[in-house]
Formats: structure tokens, C-alpha cells, sequence
């Protein structure tokens, strides 16, 4: 039993096991972030929405390459010596013994690696497990990627230890400075900084002293004890250290803000994840520079400031941090509340002007829709498009290059109505601006490059511009139509779509008004929900104020939908970036920044899929508003869904429920079942509909049968995910559902 507890007492007084403990007992904050980050790297946490793959296949300048997965591991290198460095600056003291060795802050990083070691390979092994599954490579080009990765964070590491070894004082080496050279910068900055004892200064009141340590990488020796050293002495040598420590930091920091700098440049553009890692470094290096002022004060002083920057962003415009639409006039703001809204909305001579203007744009359909379905009563065609990120935006643009294709570019001229929301919307827009370029120019688009641009990345941008200007730089700006904007994530978003896509969505709202009235391409209607009421904001080229339905008798409530180019015509409304429009209607919490509107007071506007998902309600609603119309002139409306993933839902059986599961379940149950709701509100409309004079028909593509069928709601997609989504198209399904679509329009297959 003796044995048995010498074999223990040596096993926890090994340095690097005492510094893990200490870690769980005074290092929480530094704790949530290695969480956080074992959490996505081991595909636990933000699966959903693909954030894991950030780190696993990480993208720079447009591939998974050998290149980004060095830039990636250059990036963990600096998170794990910024570790290091708080740890030095929180958990160092407690150890004198270590002033009394050769390179101090060397074999302590050796030491404190336990975590970092661990984070490596548990980052090693779900690379080559995503690699080889999702981006279907072969073992040695894993290996070559995790020998870059790997490359990359020895590279950062060397850096920081060539300055180190240069920089780092131990007893013997302080006293020497001392004696030899009493003007030089470290020993006035030491002396200014750490023999003055500050009333906010605390220490620790219990002394470490292990058995044993790791002297290098390989080597353990016994560890000095260091009682008899002066206690002032081991803590200049501490001081003296942590300074220069903090002149790395603000290398550091300082870089991290010329990168910024630099960031219209493509080549600055990072992998997504690098960014993410910077802004983590960034902020524990920012903590360990405060914690070294403060001590004990620290987490106190930094909450203390952050409740006075919250209550100074409510007071003034000093933090007040806003994203606009580009394109639009914000010199004049519009009187936003229930009066207002209602004079625009219910007015009878505007609602009878604006069905006869779509009734003149139905009859230019109908001109060309009885030719294509060789009928005088064709069948109208709308399309709805579901939210979903990249995933939907390639899902509705593979859709419909392979209808163009099944029927020699028959099926779009038959379309009138486009609507849905976020990644579902910007597929079928690119495809439709390929349509309208094709009957000018000589272009298909149903080639492959056209897929390929739509499945590009659109994250890498948004989350360089995130770390880079949002948060700490926003001084950058941009004029447009004789607007200055400020360059944020929304418009690095913009930018890369355009870039992605060959700047032919580069437009103008206005710029589509002819073609659309003149029915040479279906009408768009896009809906992005305004956040503080509830209400949804109807942006598209044509007036929409039917959209709520008949004048008469209308409630206290006021209308559900306002409509964009009504409210805003004071703000040069058409001349809005189209690309603002597909951003304001896609606008995921967080990852995109909410758009505030020129009104008093002010609105912001998010995601369409906050209220309608699938694009039913507006459906709905115009074929509502245009039925006598239809039923006049056509022989029914055939409404294409094209979803990411299939409305039956199974019950759940989860068996018995843990304490926490009791506790999250009243908020999980809401946010859970939020798609659900939404499901079920779509088919009570459809089914509400009288369809004996105006007969309905509902045909469905489905990305997903089953929600376990994994392809991640982001703005990035692995190899795989390409890949499932072209060969989901051809089960049985789906090309089922193409054979009734062909065969109710008549069209040739």
C-alpha cells in the first residue's frame, strides 16, 4: 500500500500533471475555450451547421489544399503559445522553482502541453476521417495534410522560441543583467512595472514544488527546490518574464491588425478556421495582458468594463455598430409604425393598380406559356424555394439545370412566380440570370462550371471579415451609388458571391423590372422577416400591395407584409444591390449581420425562413390575390417545392430523460420543433384552398428523406456533400416526381 501511494504522490506531483489540476481548479475561462474547441473539432458541437468541417477541411483561395491546412496549423500554433503565455502569467508563480532552470518559460510551455498534445491528435484524427470520407482522398494525401498542419504549428512554435531563448531570464542570468547593464529597456520596464506593488495586486498564498518535470521533449529530471532563494528574487525573475511576454503579445496583436489591414487582398483570406483560432489567440492574449495589470482583479475589472460598454452602446452611437443595404438612400428616413404602414398598404387605388399591373405582366406569360404546353389553358408554374445555406442554393440550382435539361429549356418558360427563402433563393437566382443572359448570348446553363460556382465557399470571407474588421477594425469603407458603407461580413458575403459566380448577379433590383414584366423571367419575390414586429418586408421589382388580400375589412392589426418599394420610394428603392436583397433574405443570426432600414424608429430585417421557410405563404397569398385571373385563363397552378429535406416527420422515442434533458426540454421543444410548426401551417394552407375552379398541384424535391442524412445548413460544403446532393437526384423519388412535372405541363421529356 506504501508502494502503491509513493507511486501516486509521483505521478500528481509531476509538473505537468500539477499544472492540468491547477488548470481545472483557477483556469475556467481559459477552459471554455478548449472546450469549445474540442467541442467542434471532434464534430460535437455546431454539426448541424457544418461548422466543424471549418477545421477538418478548411478552404483557402478556393480548395482544400496542402497550403490550407498549413495556414490552418500556423494558427494553432499561435493559440497553443498564447496558452501558454496566460498560463505562464496566471499558474507560473505558484512554481519557483522554475526561475531557478535555464530557459524558464521554455520548459514550462514543455511542461503545460498536456492539453495542447491532446487538442493535436484529436484534431489529427478527425482530419483523416473527414478527408477520407467527406472529401473522399486517398491515405497519403491525408498524410501529406496533416505533415502541412503539423509544419505549420512547429513553424509558429520555432518562432516564438527563437524569441524566447533570446529574451527569457532565469536567477543567474537577471542578476547578470543587473550588474552589466542597469539602463537597458527590460531592466527600466522591469522596474517600472514589477518592483512597484500596486493596491489591486494579489498573490498566490500556496507554493507548488514537484518531484519531477520535463527538462526537453524527451528528458525528465528531478525538481530544484527553491526555498532557498529570496522570495523577491524569484518574483522579479516572474516579472521580467511576463514582460517580455507581453512584448510578444504585442507583436502579436499588432500583426493581427495589419492582416486586417490587408484583407481586400485575396491571398490574405484565410481558411475560415485560421480566422477563428486568430480571433481566440487574440482574445486570450488580450486576457493575459490584463490579467498581468490586475491579478486578482482581472475577471472582476474585465466584467465591470464590459457592463459599461453595454450600458455607454444603450446611451450613446459610440459602439452602435449597424449593416445596411447597399444601394439604398439613407439620407431620408421613413415614418415607420401602424398608421403609416397602413396608408401604404390599405389603399384601394394602389391595390387596384397593382393587381391590374400583374394581371398585364400574367398576360405576357400566358403569350408565351401557350406555345411551350401547346394548350390554350396552360398551367401556371411556381417555385419554392427552402432555406438551407450552400446546400440549398446548389440543391435549387441542380434542380433546375436538370428540368432545362429533361426538357430542351422548356419547363423554365413556363414559370411565372419564384419565391422561398435564404440559400434556395440564391440558387434559383443565379440560374435565373444565366436564362436571361442565354437568350442573348450564347451560354448554357445547365453546364457543369455554373454548379461548381454556386457550391463555392461563401464562409472563408465572412469569417476573415468577422475576426478581422467587425469586431476590433471597422474603418474600411465603400461607396456605392453614391452611398458610403462601412466593409463588414455582409459585405465580404456580397463581394464573394459576386466573385463566386462571375459578378452576373452584380445588379441593380431595377434591372430586372423589364425583363420581368415583360415575362421573360419569372417574377421574384423575396421576404425577409423585419425582427422587431414580426412582420415580413416584400422586396422585388414589381409592386406587391395585394399581398395581404382584399381591402375590406381588415383589423386593428395592421398588414402582415410591408412592402419594400412602397416604403422606401423616397429612398431610391429599386436602386438596391441585388446582391443586398439575396443577403437580407438569408441573413442567418450571427453569421451574417442583421440590416438595419432608413425608417424612424429603425427596423432591422433577418432570414425569410423566420416566418416561411418554403416560401408557401406568399404562394398562397398571390394566387389568392390573381384567382380570378387564373381561373379564367389557366387550367391550374402547378407549385414545384424544392426542399432540403422531406416534410413527414417520424415521432420521436427517446426513452427516459436525463436531469438536464428535463431542465433544456422546454426550450429545446420550441426551437426544435420551430421547422416542424412551420411544416404543418404549410399544409393547412394548401389544404385550405378551394381548388374545385382552380385545381393545385404539388410536386416535391427532396434533398433529405431523413434528417440523419448529414449535410451540414452552412455556407460551405466537403467534396461529399457535392456529391450527395447531384446523386440524390436520381433515386426513384425524385425522378418520379420530374415524370409527373413533365407530364402535367406537357412538356417533352
Amino acid at each position: 500500500m506504501t508502494k502503491l501511494n509513493n507511486i501516486l504522490e509521483k505521478v500528481y506531483r509531476f509538473f505537468p500533471i500539477q499544472l492540468l489540476f491547477l488548470h481545472f481548479k483557477k483556469s475556467h475561462l481559459l477552459l471554455l475555450f478548449w472546450v469549445l474547441l474540442f467541442g467542434i473539432v471532434s464534430q460535437k458541437i455546431a454539426m448541424k451547421f457544418g461548422v466543424p468541417y471549418l477545421f477538418l477541411s478548411p478552404e483557402y483561395m478556393g480548395e482544400v489544399s496542402w497550403l490550407s491546412f498549413m495556414i490552418l496549423g500556423f494558427s494553432v500554433g499561435g493559440y497553443f503559445m498564447a496558452f501558454h503565455l496566460y498560463s505562464y502569467i496566471l499558474l507560473g508563480p505558484a512554481f519557483p522553482f522554475i526561475a531557478t532552470l535555464a530557459r524558464p518559460f521554455y520548459k514550462f510551455c514543455i511542461n503545460n502541453s498536456v492539453i495542447p498534445v491532446i487538442f493535436y491528435f484529436v484534431l489529427c484524427f478527425n482530419i483523416a476521417e473527414v478527408q477520407m470520407n467527406e472529401e473522399l482522398m486517398s491515405i497519403w494525401q491525408v498524410l501529406i495534410l496533416l505533415l502541412s498542419m503539423t509544419a505549420g504549428i512547429i513553424f509558429f512554435i520555432m518562432l516564438s522560441v527563437f524569441y524566447f531563448f533570446r529574451t527569457n531570464w532565469d536567477i543567474s542570468k537577471l542578476q547578470l543583467r543587473r550588474k552589466s547593464n542597469k539602463r537597458s529597456l527590460y531592466f527600466f520596464a522591469g522596474t517600472l512595472f514589477g518592483k512597484k506593488k500596486y493596491w489591486f495586486e494579489s498573490h498566490d498564498a500556496r507554493i507548488y514544488q514537484p518531484l519531477f518535470y520535463f527538462s526537453s521533449l524527451v528528458k525528465i529530471l528531478p525538481a530544484r527546490d527553491a526555498q532557498h532563494y529570496k522570495r523577491d528574487v524569484l518574483k522579479d525573475v516572474f516579472r521580467q518574464n511576463q514582460l517580455n511576454a507581453s512584448f510578444f503579445e504585442v507583436a502579436i496583436i499588432i500583426s493581427f491588425f495589419v492582416l486586417g489591414y490587408f484583407g481586400d487582398y485575396t491571398t490574405v483570406k484565410i481558411p475560415s478556421a485560421a480566422s477563428f483560432m486568430l480571433l481566440c489567440t487574440f482574445s486570450i492574449m488580450v486576457l493575459s495582458i490584463f490579467y498581468s495589470w490586475f491579478r486578482g482583479w482581472a475577471i472582476s475589472i474585465f466584467v465591470v468594463t464590459l457592463v459599461l460598454l453595454n450600458v455607454i452602446s444603450t446611451k450613446t452611437d459610440l459602439l452602435q455598430v449597424k449593416n445596411y443595404a447597399y444601394g439604398l438612400n439613407y439620407g431620408e428616413k421613413q415614418e415607420y409604425n401602424l398608421n403609416a404602414i397602413k396608408a401604404i398598404q390599405y389603399d384601394t387605388t394602389k391595390y387596384q393598380n397593382d393587381i391590374q399591373h400583374h394581371e398585364e405582366i400574367l398576360n405576357n406569360w400566358y403569350e408565351k406559356s401557350t406555345m411551350y404546353q401547346n394548350t390554350d389553358k396552360p398551367k401556371l408554374v411556381v417555385i419554392n424555394c427552402s432555406g438551407g445555406g450552400l446546400r440549398s442554393a446548389m440543391w435549387t440550382f441542380y434542380i433546375l439545370q436538370q428540368l432545362y435539361k429533361n426538357t430542351d429549356g422548356t419547363f423554365f418558360q413556363n414559370v411565372h412566380f419564384i419565391t422561398g427563402a435564404s440559400g434556395g433563393m440564391v440558387g434559383a437566382s443565379y440560374f435565373r440570370e444565366l436564362e436571361l443572359m442565354s437568350q442573348t448570348a450564347d451560354i448554357d446553363p445547365t453546364e457543369d462550371k455554373y454548379l461548381k460556382n454556386i457550391s463555392k465557399d461563401l464562409l472563408n470571407s465572412v469569417a476573415f471579415s468577422l475576426v478581422m474588421h467587425d469586431i476590433f477594425m471597422r474603418y474600411k469603407k465603400e461607396t456605392i451609388e453614391g452611398q458610403t458603407y462601412t466593409q463588414d461580413r455582409g459585405f465580404s458575403f456580397e463581394e464573394q458571391l459576386n466573385e463566386n459566380t462571375d459578378y452576373v448577379l452584380n445588379k441593380r433590383l431595377i434591372d430586372y423590372r423589364r425583363p420581368e414584366k415583360s415575362s421573360q423571367i419569372p417574377l421574384m419575390l423575396f421576404t425577409p422577416t423585419i425582427i422587431n414586429d414580426g412582420r415580413r418586408l416584400l422586396i422585388g421589382s414589381q409592386p406587391y400591395g395585394f399581398m395581404n388580400g382584399p381591402i375590406e375589412g381588415k383589423g386593428e392589426m395592421g398588414p402582415e407584409n410591408v412592402e419594400y418599394i412602397k416604403l422606401f420610394k423616397h429612398n431610391s428603392a429599386q436602386s438596391i444591390r441585388f446582391t443586398s436583397v439575396l443577403r437580407m433574405n438569408s441573413t442567418f443570426p450571427y453569421v451574417l449581420p442583421m440590416v438595419t432600414m432608413p425608417t424612424s424608429p429603425e427596423i432591422q430585417v433577418m432570414d425569410a425562413g423566420i416566418r416561411d421557410n418554403y416560401g408557401t405563404k406568399s404562394t398562397i397569398r398571390y394566387i389568392d390575390a390573381m384567382r380570378e385571373w387564373l381561373e379564367e385563363n389557366t387550367s391550374g397552378v402547378v407549385v414545384v417545392e424544392i426542399r432540403d429535406i422531406h416534410k413527414d416527420y417520424d415521432m420521436l422515442h427517446e426513452g427516459r430523460m436525463s436531469l438536464s434533458t428535463r431542465f433544456m426540454r422546454p426550450i429545446g421543444n420550441f426551437y426544435g420543433n420551430y421547422h416542424h410548426a412551420q411544416e404543418y401551417d404549410s399544409v393547412e394552407m394548401f389544404e385550405s384552398i378551394d381548388s374545385e375552379e382552380l385545381p393545385i398541384d404539388l410536386v416535391t424535391f427532396v434533398l433529405r428523406k431523413d434528417p440523419s442524412e448529414m449535410i451540414s445548413l452552412s455556407w460551405h460544403l466537403t467534396q461529399r456533400e457535392k456529391n450527395d446532393i447531384k446523386r440524390i437526384f436520381n433515386n426513384d423519388y425524385n425522378q418520379n416526381q420530374m415524370g409527373i412535372l413533365i407530364d402535367l405541363l406537357n412538356l417533352k421529356k
